[in-house]
């Protein structure tokens, strides 16, 4: 009697450690997902940070490059001698900088400019628009768009 008792209980061990075997396992799985989504997150987070970085520090290297350039400098381009597109590229280290002329209207004068202690008389402002745009992720599938204004004190049209 007290063998047929032994044999059994050997199954039902057996079953009760398998079921234990797969609790532990499927909550194992389950927090190895999750903290595999939250790295994806966090890399995800990281890829915009250093767009929005690259693109600000390009845009301001274009801005530093071009004022730099003297003559050659096209934010001192009056408005008559803008292209018919009324853009330029500047390209800047893999961000592409497009600088768009604000006052496109030929018959509106250009505006004065917002005096900082007291206004001169004769000096207008032109107001130039940068749009930089940067790809970055996965297979460069994600862009990040940056517009920065410059306003360009200049006499005449």
């Amino acid at each position: 009697m007290g063998n047929l008792k032994i044999k059994l209980q050997k199954g039902v061990v057996l079953i009760a450690a398998m079921l234990m075997l797969l609790m532990v396992s499927g909550i194992a799985i389950t927090v190895m997902s999750g903290s595999a989504l939250d790295s994806k997150m966090v890399n995800a987070s990281q890829d915009t940070y250093r767009a929005e970085s690259l693109t600000k520090g390009d845009t301001e290297l274009a801005i530093k490059n071009e004022l730099q350039s003297g003559a050659g400098n096209r934010f001192i381009i009056k408005r008559s001698a803008y292209p018919v597109s009324q853009q330029f590229v500047i390209n800047s280290n893999g961000t592409t900088i497009v600088m768009t002329n604000e006052n496109t209207n030929p018959v509106v004068d250009l505006l004065d400019c917002p005096p900082k202690f007291a206004a001169t008389s004769g000096i207008k402002c032109n107001y130039l628009r940068l749009n930089s745009t940067q790809n970055y992720g996965k297979k460069d599938r994600h862009t990040m768009n940056i517009n920065t204004g410059i306003q360009q004190e200049m006499m005449g049209n």
